[in-house]
Order: structure tokens, then C-alpha cells, then sequence
């Protein structure tokens, strides 16, 4: 459960401060510290961070109440869009292949290779947890995408899934029960 806290949707605390100096220093930019630099600075005060991560120790995923304790969707709980959705993220969608359930992550780094498609490369960037991603818009690593609509489209683009809008639709639903 532990993990689960601390590698959730809402990102740790803990490794805010980290992370940004990662970042800063380009991480995500393909070692372009230009691109860093006009993304602009975010110095965050350690001694807050502590106290913010301990905060966040007490706080769990929020509530799922159509998961069990596996963390997939209860079918009597679930409404039958949710169960079809379940079924597209575990197979035609490959979503479980970066978001494995409990915490719906597999904790590795993953290059969506945008450059294909015109876009700034961005690199490799670490899956987040899906757990609990309803709560927390906007998406992906650089809050690119305002809705999950906006992301299972993105994703199935990029990945070149051909899935229709009702799959759409289910896909969005079930993360939405996550």
C-alpha cells in the first residue's frame, strides 16, 4: 500500500523537489538546456517539501469503490461501458502494457516517439500511476491533454490503436472508475 501512496496519480511530494531539478536540468529535454530554461524555474523550498510529503504519507488513493482488492473492476459493481472499457486497456488499447494494475503503473521510463509526428521530441518519461487519475487533470507529463478524451485520443494516435469512438468511450469510462 505503501508504494501505491507514494507512486500515485497525484505524484509524490517527496519527489516534487527532486524531480523538478531533474527537469530543470533538462531531463526532459533532450539535454537542450534552452528548452529547460524557457520552460522557466521552480524553486521549491525544502522544509516545505518534508512537511508536504509527510502530509502526504497520510493520504491514500481516493476511494474505487467498483475495484477489488486486485484493483480491477468489480463486474457487479461496474456498468457495462466500465467492462468493456476494462477489457479494451487490457487488450486492444495495450494500456496494462505501461499500467499494470494494482496501482495501474510499471514504474519505467517509455518514449512515445512524438518526433513522428512533427512534435519537440520530449524523450523518455516515466508512466504514471492511473490510480485515481479522474482526479487529476490535466494529462500526460507536461499537462498537454485537458481531459481523459483528450488522452485515450492522443494515445491511440500515437500508438496507432484504430480504436472507434464508442471504444473511446469505454476506455474513458473505465479510467474514470480507476
Amino acid at each position: 500500500m505503501f508504494a501505491q501512496q507514494i507512486h500515485g496519480s497525484k505524484r509524490s511530494i517527496r519527489s516534487v523537489e527532486d524531480f523538478t531539478e531533474f527537469e530543470q536540468r533538462t531531463a526532459y529535454f533532450n539535454g537542450d538546456p534552452i528548452r529547460g530554461m524557457k520552460k522557466g524555474l521552480n524553486l521549491i523550498d525544502r522544509l516545505l517539501v518534508a512537511h508536504m510529503g509527510q502530509m502526504q504519507s497520510m493520504i491514500d488513493f481516493p476511494p474505487a469503490p467498483k475495484l477489488d482488492s486486485s484493483g480491477r473492476l468489480d463486474k457487479r459493481k461496474a456498468s457495462p461501458q466500465e467492462i468493456r472499457g476494462e477489457a479494451l486497456f487490457f487488450g486492444k488499447a495495450r494500456c496494462v502494457e505501461c499500467h499494470s494494475p494494482p496501482a495501474y503503473t510499471n514504474h519505467n521510463m517509455h518514449d512515445l516517439q512524438l518526433e513522428r509526428f512533427g512534435a519537440e521530441a520530449d524523450g523518455p518519461i516515466k508512466s504514471f500511476a492511473l490510480r485515481g487519475i479522474k482526479d487529476s487533470p490535466p494529462y500526460l507529463h507536461d499537462g498537454r491533454l485537458p481531459t481523459l478524451e483528450d488522452t485515450v485520443e492522443f494515445f491511440n494516435l500515437v500508438l496507432e490503436l484504430k480504436l472507434n469512438q464508442e471504444e473511446k468511450k469505454e476506455l474513458a469510462a473505465f479510467m474514470r472508475a480507476l
